[in-house]
């Protein structure tokens, strides 16, 4: 039984989330470099002919790979150490990625992304259901808006460091440096005194687990404010989606731009995205300061992520109507800007009413339903644009529908009982 850790009044005092998020940090760069790596080396192996559909098979198998295992994942992480998980995680994809520089043939990389990726599917939600309970409620939102950061300067910081590597090392380098960057997680883990509570339980046959798989999807649904985040996620997803799949044809073939503006452009997507996060940690923390017991804090938590969310909604709304108008680069900049901050203003509230309305011995299901409904969305709005469905020279119009009937006409899912939810949160916990 490992011991639970108190969580300091200071983030940045509490060590064992200081480790977490080092390892988390190294192994975004080290995914992001790979990212870059990867197609590099599919043009490279088949001489670019069909590089960039090697690249869109790999990473709708990586989806795929979400989907299928993440849920079982779920079941496992509320049955054992969540600390070994995480360690098994990061040797295994060592191990696989050690492999990438011997490939010789498109089948084998897609064999390999696929059992990257499935071992993925139990590593995130594993580490994202893992915070709440290293740093405690009161900094929970301040430590979800810093991974924010983290995962948007891994989105600016890995291509330049993969075109280093490459241009000092040579391709093969890329995927041992990622390789390596596991190791280094595994070990930050090794050393993190995570809360666990060994518990005597029954052998589980196979027709329970496989009714465990739609417990945390039955989590997701049970709450109205829970329903609406993840309705919400769709937005957030099509708002991605347009940004990376659309952004690229609107800039080269609609502004006549290069790949100069084009970066500039997605700059502008992780920039919103960070500045809100900052904004939104330090407006939260000031506005949940003076909660006097959990109960309060639960009401005023509610509060602001119910705004928020509403406010994301609107704002992934209102910057797709200029486009009828086929903004500039510079207005088109600052659009996509607002949203990368509209993302924002969705998927911290969103994480922060899962970690609200679940309890320990249920967050792992609950987190790795998230994980694979929200990578869903993604790969639906993936396949939408790229199926042509959604014209690529109009990225903003074209979901103006949509994002407004996710979150119009449904505020009143949000209205809902928070001293209600807050009293069966406290006897859940309750001894």
């Amino acid at each position: 039984m490992e011991a639970k850790p108190r969580a300091p009044n200071t983030l940045w005092r509490n060590q064992n989330f200081r480790l977490l998020f080092s390892a988390q940090i190294i192994s975004l760069l080290g995914s992001g470099v790979t990212t870059v790596g990867l197609a590099l080396f599919a043009y490279q192996l088949t001489g670019g002919v069909s590089a960039t559909a090697v690249i869109g098979n790999a990473l709708t198998l990586r989806i795929l790979a979400f989907l299928l295992f993440s849920q079982p994942a779920g079941v496992i992480a509320d049955r054992v150490s969540k600390k070994r998980i995480l360690i098994a995680a990061d040797v295994i994809r060592f191990a696989l990625l050690a492999l990438f520089p011997f490939i010789t043939s498109v089948w084998q990389i897609y064999a390999l992304i696929f059992a990257i990726n499935a071992v993925t599917a139990f590593f995130t939600p594993t580490f994202e259901c893992s915070i709440p309970e290293v740093v405690g409620g009161e900094q929970y939102v301040k430590a979800l808006s810093l991974s924010r950061i983290a995962t948007d300067v891994e989105a600016v910081a890995a291509p330049a460091l993969a075109g280093l590597l490459v241009a000092l090392l040579g391709l093969r380098w890329v995927f041992w440096f990622d390789a390596f960057t596991y190791l280094v997680s595994a070990s930050l883990v090794a050393v993190t005194v995570m809360p666990y509570v060994k518990r005597k339980l029954p052998k589980t046959p196979l027709r329970s687990f496989v009714a465990e798989l739609t417990t945390g999807t039955r989590i997701l649904l049970r709450e109205p404010s829970l329903r609406q985040a993840l309705t919400l996620s769709i937005a957030e997803a099509t708002a991605g989606a347009a940004a990376i799949v659309a952004t690229v044809s609107y800039v080269r073939d609609v502004l006549g731009r290069g790949e100069t503006a084009f970066a500039f452009v997605m700059a502008g997507v992780g920039l919103g995205s960070s500045l809100t996060a900052i904004a939104q940690g330090r407006a939260t923390g000031r506005y949940e300061k003076g909660a006097r017991d959990r109960s309060i804090l639960h009401g005023r938590r509610h509060k602001w992520a119910s705004r928020a969310l509403l406010g994301g909604g609107l704002v992934l709304g209102l910057v797709l109507l200029p486009d009828i108008l086929k903004p500039p680069l510079l207005l088109f900049s600052f659009l996509w800007m607002l949203n990368g901050a509209g993302q924002a203003l969705i998927a911290i509230p969103s994480s922060t009413l899962l970690a609200e309305h679940t309890i320990e011995g249920e967050r792992g299901r609950a987190y790795a339903a998230h994980f694979a409904l929200t990578h869903f969305f993604w790969l639906a709005s993936d396949a939408f644009f790229l199926a042509g469905q959604l014209p690529s020279d109009r990225p903003c119009v074209c979901k103006v529908g949509l994002a407004f009937d996710l979150h119009s006409g449904r505020s009143g899912l949000l209205n809902c009982d928070c001293s209600g939810a807050a009293s069966r949160i406290r006897k859940a916990r309750s001894p």
